[in-house]
């Protein structure tokens, strides 16, 4: 009799089991369709997108802080040749300004 109600018990208890182990899988599957979902997945891009430009923006921080004299030269050097061409009009202006100033005054 001892090893029939053994052979109960483990039978009830392998049915306790399996019933866990369908249950976890439902609920795996249920959380794995609610991630995949687009709009999930969109979210968690936007969110790694977000985290990694916040990294890279702390770290170009703290590059211009360790950096100053060298960022100040980038910037120096940036404004010049976005500039390049006001200045250079700038002085061919003036230039010929002067030119028609010395010319006047040679004439007197």
């Amino acid at each position: 009799m001892t090893q029939k109600n053994d052979d109960i018990f483990r039978l009830r208890s392998l049915a306790i089991e399996k019933q866990q182990a369908r249950n976890t899988l439902r609920e795996d599957l249920s959380d794995a369709k609610e991630r995949l979902r687009p709009s999930n997945l969109i979210q968690e891009a936007k969110n790694k997108t977000l985290d990694q430009v916040h990294k890279t923006g702390e770290g170009a921080i703290q590059g211009m802080k360790d950096h100053p004299g060298k960022v100040a030269s980038v910037a120096a050097v940036a404004a010049l040749v976005a500039l390049r061409k006001p200045l250079a009009k700038h002085y061919n202006n003036r230039k010929s300004a002067n030119s028609a100033d010395e010319q006047s005054d040679a004439e007197e």
